[in-house]
Order: structure tokens, then sequence, then C-alpha cells
């Protein structure tokens, strides 16, 4: 008589298993709850993120070795004793960053500690201070998170927050910390008392100048002025003239204006050393004067002319390489060859566009075959295009495939043997909060190298801000995100299935 199924050596193997399994589960489960609980009773937890540390980088300390040679009496002052300023870990931060600094530069930079609340007068000099956003002096309360950095006859007053990003500007969530770069830029300014001056125009309907944007120009040792070209003189010290997003056209001499800007800019352009900055979008509003005096300079802003007779601007789009789903939000491929791949030479972090129009050579300019092309004494250089799987929309269709390009720059050949430049960015926002205030994308460094390149001999280019603690995935676009998907669902389903039927392979000849 055959034994019963229940009594078979497969089948007590199989329960065995699977009781096995059962009881592995259940132990895992039980330690889980019981640590959870022992830990929540017993307070098991450690705030990692009050040990963070912040050290200061060699690139750091190579640029400001760069600039502290013969000078030796910068200081940095707090208005606060030491003993508080280790208790308070925001402020702790910041002394310890000037701490490493002094340290590697003891023969150039002091540290100071006032206590204000006790003594006053002893800092009462530094009550007027720069404000970055207009470019003049203020008055100012000291204060006990008060920064102030000193060279002879020059002080910059920082308040702490300024060290910090916060997270939607809320000054009560820290999302990283900027000491590094911050403490650099001061010094910066400190031994370079005499910075040139970059004038923003705002007589043509400009979009709102993002403050982030302001303080990368403070950083990067400009002094911000704004100016109306139809009515204000440029600076003698102003080599840089920036437009954000302008919403209404230069004027020309067409015999209606009475002043011509186009004729301004090209008379400050004239002169070695100046430079004009333009930043447009798909939304910007079409401008004859302003596209012709682009055009002059090789850049050419790209139309589709509907049967309707209406032009409307491109918008690139490439879901290929954008961060976002819809994707206008896209990473700018540099340079490669050539002088355009010298120009944007060490930047080594994507670099994003949202929300681009589409720039290519103009007219009259002859294509070198190396992203350059060349009309006369005026050279135009491609820095960043869009990728081979691009698309530019125009009216809601697909208009054009070709590769656009989303930042150029614009080199003439001075009679003096210097050089003056004009430079346009497809994307307004570039410049703004979301990506210049990043860890992880390169706008801001793409704009500090590009003030090098227009003359200025030091900024705290490669400084970046340092995060405390990120869940974000911020540098994977669309197409890798979903590789990475439809990877991670396949291929566990497809290693089980094998495994799966190796398993009952092996049973069925057993």
């Amino acid at each position: 008589m055959k034994k019963g199924f229940i009594r078979t050596k497969k089948a007590r193997y199989g329960g065995m298993t699977v009781l096995l399994t059962v009881l592995l589960i259940a132990t895992v489960v039980l330690f889980n709850v019981l640590f959870t609980t022992l830990a929540e009773r017993y307070s098991w937890y450690a705030d990692m993120r009050s040990e963070v540390s912040f050290e200061v980088t060699e690139k750091c300390y190579t640029l400001l070795g760069s600039v502290l040679e013969g000078n030796d009496d910068v200081k940095i002052i707090f208005c606060d004793t030491q003993p508080n300023l280790q208790e308070e870990v925001t402020s702790r931060y910041v002394y310890d960053t000037a701490t490493a600094i002094v340290g590697r530069f003891p023969e150039q930079i002091s540290i100071e500690c006032h206590n204000i609340w006790l003594n006053p007068d002893s800092v009462r000099q530094y009550t007027t201070t720069l404000n970055p956003a207009t470019g003049e002096m203020v008055e100012t309360s000291l204060k006990s998170t008060s920064v102030i950095i000193v060279s002879g006859d020059y002080y910059r007053v920082y308040d702490l927050t300024e060290f910090y990003v916060f997270e939607d500007g809320d000054t009560s969530q820290l999302w990283a910390y900027n000491g590094e770069k911050k403490l650099a830029a001061g010094i910066l300014h400190a031994v370079e008392p005499d910075q040139p001056v970059v004038c923003l125009t705002n007589n043509h309907g400009e979009t709102f100048y993002d403050y982030e944007l302001l303080y990368l120009l403070d950083d990067a040792g400009y002094t911000i002025r704004y100016i109306d070209l139809l009515k204000d003189p440029i600076p003698e010290n102003c080599d840089l003239i920036i437009s954000f997003n302008p919403n209404q056209d230069i004027t020309v001499n067409d015999g209606v204006s009475a002043t011509s800007e186009a004729d301004i800019l090209e008379a400050f352009l004239a002169q070695s050393g100046n430079s004009f900055l333009v930043f447009i979008e798909d939304g910007t509003p079409q401008m004859t004067n302003l596209e012709a005096f682009l055009a002059d300079w090789g850049v050419e802003t790209c139309y589709y002319t509907g049967s309707n007779g209406v032009s409307y601007r491109y918008m690139v789009q490439d879901s290929s390489q954008s961060l976002t789903s819809d994707g206008y939000t896209i990473y700018g491929q540099a340079a490669t060859q050539g002088r355009a791949a010298e120009l944007v030479s060490g930047l080594n972090r994507g670099t994003v566009f949202k929300n681009a129009t589409a720039l290519r050579y103009a007219n009259g300019y002859t294509n070198n075959g190396d992203g350059s092309y060349t009309n006369g004494s005026r050279t135009m250089y491609t820095l960043f295009e869009s990728g081979p799987r691009a698309v530019s929309w125009a009216n809601g269709n697909p208009v054009d495939d070709a590769t656009a390009a989303l930042f150029t720059l614009t080199e003439q050949k001075n009679t003096d043997g210097g050089s003056s430049y004009v430079a346009v960015c497809s994307s307004a926002d570039f410049a703004t909060e979301e990506f210049l205030q990043s860890a992880v994308h390169g706008n801001t460094d793409t704009l500090l190298h590009l003030f090098g390149q227009l003359g200025k001999e030091y900024t705290p280019e490669g400084l970046t801000i340092q995060p405390f603690e990120s869940t974000d995935i911020s540098t994977i676009t669309t197409a890798q995100m979903l590789r990475w998907t439809l990877t991670l669902a396949i291929v566990p389903a497809v290693v089980v299935t094998l495994v799966a039927i190796v398993v009952l392979v092996r049973r069925r000849r057993a």
C-alpha cells in the first residue's frame, strides 16, 4: 500500500521550507517592531544634521592665494563672543570656515570677535553697508549675527542668513551652507574694492531681476546699478550691461526717437573690455530693433510664420535631455571644438535651459565649421546648443528639428587690439533662483565663467553651495527615468521567472 501524500519525503521537505520561511519573516517583523519600540522609548536617535562638517576646499584656498599676496590687513569681524559663536550651530559653521581660511593665510587675514551688547562702539563705524540689490549705501543696525569683512578703508557687512540657503525662502528651514563661497567673495571684495559696475536696463519692461542673479553679480565683484539708456549716461567704470527678458524694443536712429539706444550700445561696445548680455525666452515678444542689433552681432532669433501671417517664436523641446515631463527644461550641450570649446572648458556640471527659444547664426556670417561664424571683425561662438533629438515648436506645432543654439557669445576685435562682447542666452529662467541656487546644476558657474571670459579677473567660480541633506533626484532626465523604471521593473521579473523555470525543471527531473 502506498504512503499518503502528506507522508512523502518531498511533502515533508516542502512543508519544512514553508515553515522556516514563515518563521524567518515573523522573526524579522518582530525584531523591527521591538527595536522601533525601544528606539522611541529610549530615544535611540542620532541627529546627523548637526554633525555635518563643511571643509574649505583647495579651490577656495587657491583662489584666495592668488589675490592675497601683498595684502596683510584683511579682518573678519564677528559681532559676538567666540563661546556664543561656537554654541549656536549656524554661527559655528561660519566661524569655523573663517578660522580655517585664517589658518591657511595667517599673515594676511585675522579674526576679531566683539561683544556689541557690552561694547557697541567697537563696531559703530560699520553701521552703513552696501545693498547689493541697488548698489547704494544704507544705514543698518548691527546685530550679534552680523559678520564684517574689512580691509583698509573698505568694509562690508553681511548678515548670518547670507551664508545659508533656505527652503523656499523660509529662514527657519535651512537647506544648504554657502559660507565658503560668501566668505571668499567678501574677501575678494575687500582686496579689490574698486569694483567694476554692471548696469541693469530697466526701461524696456524687463521682467523682475531675480534676487539670486543680483547676489551672483555681487559675489562676482560687480557694483550694481540700474540704467535707463534713454536718460542715463553709462557710468565710466561700467564694463557690463545686462537686459533681462525685455518686453519693449530699443530705439534706433529712425527720425522718430530723439535718442538711439542701438547707437549708444554700439559706442559702448566699441571700447574694448565692454560687454552686453541679453536674456530672452520663448515668451519674449518680437522686437524688430533689438533683434536687428543682435543680428548685426551674428545672432538671429527663430520664428515660424503661420498661414495667418503671424510670426511665432520657437520653443525648444527635448524629451531625451529634459528634467521635466513636458520636455521644456533641458540640458544644454556644451561646445566640443574650436574656440567655443575653450570658452566653456572647465564647466563640469549640467547647464539647464528652461522655456528656451532657439538661436542661430545670422545671415552674412560665414560658418567656420567649428561652431563659430565670422563676419568682418566679429565672430559668433555657440557655447551651448540643444541635443540632436530636440524639436522646436511654434503655435502648437513642431516646425524644426535642426539643432538650436541656446547660449552664444560674439567677440568683436577692436582697432586698439582688444575685444568687446555680446552674449545672448535663450532662457530667462536660466538666471533665476531655481537654477542658480543649486548644488547640482552648472548655471551659476557658467555665468561666473562667462564673466571671467568677459574680463572679470577673479570670481568665486566652482565654490558651490553645500546641502545639509537632500532626497531630491534633480539631475536625472525624463529619458533616464524611463530607462531606470523599465530596468527596475523588467529585470527582477525576468530573473525571478528564470529562477522559477530552473527550479521547476530540476524538480521534474529529480
